[in-house]
């Protein structure tokens, strides 16, 4: 090689490495919505959905997402009346984007058991496309009479549309007081094979192993609701008492920790893998806090290098570099939550960041929804009340192929 072509690749080399520090921080906003609507079959459809009270534009709250290939997909917890479809991909028509059901409208339907009545959230597999949707089982939360089919597990394949598998929740495990929140993938061997869930109703951590496709619990008191102040969030001049308990679940880049924490409360704990994948674990024994966030949050997810959290109070988004943490502790297996980092943030359009997930781009994706005014007042749907971000970071998700 001349001396000549090597200076250029050198060259080269030094521009990609400037034009990617450059976009680190880049924050854009996606969506927005004053109201959610959805690619209906019809008019005539949805406005006999409206006539009955199955679509009621201001029950409709985006929750939980997640991002493969491209597409964005984007929970609406049937929290109240008039949800008409639970899980969706967002696409644009005419101009606007809207939601599309998935995998389809027959899967939104109310009181059919094999369809899915509430996702929270889900987890995609970037590696095989699967898609991990929990389903809380409730047709309406509103309406405790509403309370139809058993929590479940649905596994549905992307790329082939096929369901994987179902599995249902034994009542010992997922009762109908259980309120499935949010889940974690764990690979042995290169493979997804073992799901961790937030049961945020009894507060427990659920685990489910495919190989078996046996599913047990786990019960602590650090996954309660803290007492005050720590179980109020202030969010600008108003506050809400808390009695949430365990919401956001993470999972470490080397499936050893799964870390998690209570809406109610502050504090970060985090058990090893080898307890919660085995259904004799000692749990109580095992589980550590690591430390105190700077806010209550709802959703927490890793990166190959950082942990994020949604800060209720302060209205943004908060890195832990634990790797840096992680150094400067004794021991591989001895750490602090100590160096944290506002990385986004905006009083009127992050009230209230809800769920977090990473592209395979190097992009952190979450929603800001405003949920605790949506749960105690009706919606107003005349301004934009509903966020979709992307925060470039250059580091891709814990599932992350790159």
């Amino acid at each position: 090689m001349s001396t000549c072509t090597m200076f250029s690749l050198v060259i080269l080399g030094l521009c990609l490495v400037t034009t990617i520090s450059q976009k680190v921080g880049q924050l854009s906003l996606e969506y927005q919505w004053k109201s959610l609507d959805f690619e209906w079959p019809s008019d005539s459809i949805k406005q006999e959905f409206i006539k009955n009270g199955s679509f009621v534009p201001e029950s409709n709250m985006a929750s939980g997402i997640k991002v493969y290939n491209g597409s964005v997909y984007i929970t609406v917890p049937r929290l109240k009346k008039g949800v008409a479809s639970t899980l969706n991909v967002i696409i644009e028509k005419d101009g606007k984007a809207i939601l599309r059901p998935f995998p389809s409208w027959s899967m939104q339907t109310i009181g059919d058991c094999s369809a899915i009545q509430f996702s929270q959230s889900m987890e995609i597999d970037p590696l095989t496309g699967w898609m991990w949707i929990i389903d809380t089982g409730i047709g309406l939360m509103a309406d405790p009479t509403e309370t139809i089919c058993p929590p479940k597990l649905i596994i549905y394949d992307i790329n082939r549309k096929r369901i994987v598998r179902t599995h249902v929740f034994p009542d010992h495990v997922a009762s109908r007081s259980s309120f499935l929140n949010d889940i974690v993938l764990h690979r042995v061997g290169g493979k997804a094979v073992l799901a961790y869930i937030s049961d945020s109703g009894p507060a427990h951590i659920v685990t489910y192993d495919f190989r078996s496709d046996k599913s047990f619990t786990f019960a602590d008191s650090s996954m309660l609701a803290e007492s005050p102040p720590s179980s109020v969030v202030h969010i600008g001049n108003r506050s809400y008492p808390e009695t949430f308990p365990i919401n956001g679940i993470a999972m470490s880049p080397d499936f050893r920790y799964v870390y998690y924490s209570s809406l109610a409360g502050t504090s970060l704990y985090r058990i090893p893998t080898t307890i919660l994948s085995n259904p004799k674990g000692l749990f109580k024994q095992s589980v550590r806090k690591v430390g105190v966030k700077k806010s209550q949050s709802d959703g927490i997810a890793f990166g190959k290098k950082f942990m994020y959290y949604g800060a209720l109070s302060s209205n943004g988004v908060y890195q832990w570099d634990f790797m840096k943490d992680q150094n400067m502790a004794a021991g591989p297996d001895d750490i602090t939550l100590t160096t944290q980092v506002l990385v986004a943030h905006d009083d009127q359009r992050m009230k209230w960041v809800d769920t977090l997930a990473f592209d395979n781009e190097g992009s952190l994706w979450f929603t800001a929804d405003n949920a605790g005014s949506f749960l105690i007042e009706k919606m107003n749907i005349s301004s934009p009340n509903m966020f979709v971000w992307k925060l470039y970071l250059g580091e891709n998700g814990y599932l992350g192929t790159k």
